[in-house]
Protein backbone atom coordinates (compact mmCIF):
# COMPACT_ATOMS: atom_id res chain seq x y z
CA UNK A 1 0.00 0.00 0.00
CA UNK A 2 1.46 3.25 -0.56
CA UNK A 3 1.88 5.43 2.50
CA UNK A 4 2.18 8.75 0.51
CA UNK A 5 -1.55 8.28 -0.65
CA UNK A 6 -3.14 10.84 1.89
CA UNK A 7 -0.36 13.03 2.25
CA UNK A 8 -0.82 13.40 -1.40
CA UNK A 9 -4.38 14.24 -1.11
CA UNK A 10 -3.62 16.59 1.81
CA UNK A 11 -1.13 18.23 -0.81
CA UNK A 12 -3.78 18.50 -3.68
CA UNK A 13 -6.54 19.58 -1.63
CA UNK A 14 -4.62 22.42 -0.45
CA UNK A 15 -3.86 23.58 -4.18
CA UNK A 16 -6.81 23.48 -5.34
CA UNK A 17 -8.08 25.48 -2.08
CA UNK A 18 -5.63 28.19 -2.55
CA UNK A 19 -6.34 28.56 -6.78
CA UNK A 20 -9.71 29.24 -5.71
CA UNK A 21 -8.96 31.62 -3.12
CA UNK A 22 -6.27 33.41 -5.52
CA UNK A 23 -8.71 35.87 -6.60
CA UNK A 24 -10.19 36.55 -3.52
CA UNK A 25 -6.68 37.07 -2.01
CA UNK A 26 -4.38 38.74 -5.05
CA UNK A 27 -5.48 42.13 -6.41
CA UNK A 28 -8.87 42.25 -8.03
CA UNK A 29 -8.74 45.29 -9.81
CA UNK A 30 -12.80 44.87 -10.86
CA UNK A 31 -15.31 47.22 -9.64
CA UNK A 32 -18.67 46.50 -7.88
CA UNK A 33 -21.35 47.08 -10.48
CA UNK A 34 -24.66 48.40 -9.31
CA UNK A 35 -27.84 47.21 -10.71
CA UNK A 36 -29.31 48.95 -13.33
CA UNK A 37 -32.83 50.81 -11.92
CA UNK A 38 -34.62 48.35 -14.66
CA UNK A 39 -33.31 45.88 -12.73
CA UNK A 40 -34.13 46.68 -9.14
CA UNK A 41 -37.44 47.82 -10.32
CA UNK A 42 -37.60 44.08 -11.52
CA UNK A 43 -36.20 42.58 -7.89
CA UNK A 44 -38.41 44.72 -6.48
CA UNK A 45 -41.46 43.55 -8.11
CA UNK A 46 -40.68 39.65 -7.89
CA UNK A 47 -39.91 40.21 -3.94
CA UNK A 48 -43.86 41.79 -4.00
CA UNK A 49 -44.86 38.87 -5.88
CA UNK A 50 -43.53 36.11 -3.83
CA UNK A 51 -44.72 37.79 -0.67
CA UNK A 52 -41.36 39.14 0.91
CA UNK A 53 -42.66 42.79 1.22
CA UNK A 54 -45.80 44.04 1.59
CA UNK A 55 -47.85 46.55 -1.31
CA UNK A 56 -46.78 49.29 1.37
CA UNK A 57 -43.13 48.59 1.36
CA UNK A 58 -43.01 48.24 -2.78
CA UNK A 59 -44.52 51.47 -2.89
CA UNK A 60 -42.41 53.17 -0.88
CA UNK A 61 -39.10 51.50 -2.09
CA UNK A 62 -40.19 52.01 -5.69
CA UNK A 63 -40.58 55.56 -5.11
CA UNK A 64 -36.93 55.52 -3.09
CA UNK A 65 -35.78 53.88 -6.13
CA UNK A 66 -37.39 56.36 -9.34
CA UNK A 67 -36.74 59.27 -7.17
CA UNK A 68 -33.08 58.35 -6.86
CA UNK A 69 -32.29 58.20 -10.79
CA UNK A 70 -34.78 61.46 -11.66
CA UNK A 71 -37.65 60.28 -12.62
CA UNK A 72 -41.04 60.63 -11.83
CA UNK A 73 -42.61 57.89 -9.58
CA UNK A 74 -46.01 59.39 -10.15
CA UNK A 75 -48.08 57.96 -13.50
CA UNK A 76 -48.59 59.93 -16.37
CA UNK A 77 -51.85 60.66 -15.77
CA UNK A 78 -51.07 62.03 -12.38
CA UNK A 79 -48.13 63.97 -14.06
Amino acid sequence: MNRNHPRRFALASTAIMLAGLGGCVVGNNSKLQRPTIGQELIDLQKARDSGAIDETEYDRTRTRILDGAGVSSRPAAEA
